[in-house]
């Protein structure tokens, strides 16, 4: 399957790269390379994400903030994975969202560089990014509106991938 490309053009044409895992076995070798800092991309537990929308309105926020040097967190994939996020709590969203030990399925972003995703070498199957949030179980769905605050009357009215994208969109001015 091949990378997904998403060229932002209001911030000089830079491009997000996406690739789709599942059955990921080095999950905790892949942590401990981000954590060292020997690789620079997002490795987002996928289990958290319900759309691309919402990975894409993560990503408009990261470079939003590269753009007007105001990063929260220590580099722009880091603030992707924290954008993810309705909190404005960083440790709590990077551990939420970030890659953890026990993560077997996973979502690898890198901005400007798609030889980033190939260097990661993850030890899993690639899926088409398109089926990113076909995933999710009926727990991790209760999961999610939970830790956003979904109610179920606001899912008469749109998708849960919309609510958490209002809420990302948000939280900045929300208390």
């Amino acid at each position: 399957m091949a990378l997904r490309a998403q060229e932002y053009a209001l911030f000089g044409g830079r491009t997000l790269y996406i690739a789709y895992y599942r059955d990921v076995k080095n999950s905790a070798t892949l942590r401990q390379q981000i954590l060292s800092q020997q690789v620079d991309a997002a490795l987002i537990n996928a289990e958290m994400i319900a759309g691309l929308f919402q990975l894409h309105v993560a990503a408009s926020r990261a470079l939003l903030s590269a753009q007007s040097d105001s990063l929260t967190t220590n580099s722009i994939h880091s603030e992707l994975v924290f954008n993810l996020s309705g909190s404005r709590n960083v440790t709590d969203s990077l551990r939420r969202f970030g890659i953890s030990n026990e993560t077997t399925q996973l979502v690898v972003c890198a901005f400007d560089d798609a030889s980033l995703l190939e260097k990661l070498q993850i030890e899993g199957t690639r899926e088409d990014v398109d089926k990113i949030g076909d995933h999710l179980t009926a727990d991790q769905i209760t999961a999610l509106k939970k830790l956003y605050k979904i109610q179920d009357t606001e899912l008469e009215v749109s998708s849960l991938s919309d609510a958490i994208v209002c809420r990302i969109a948000t939280k900045n001015v929300s208390k």
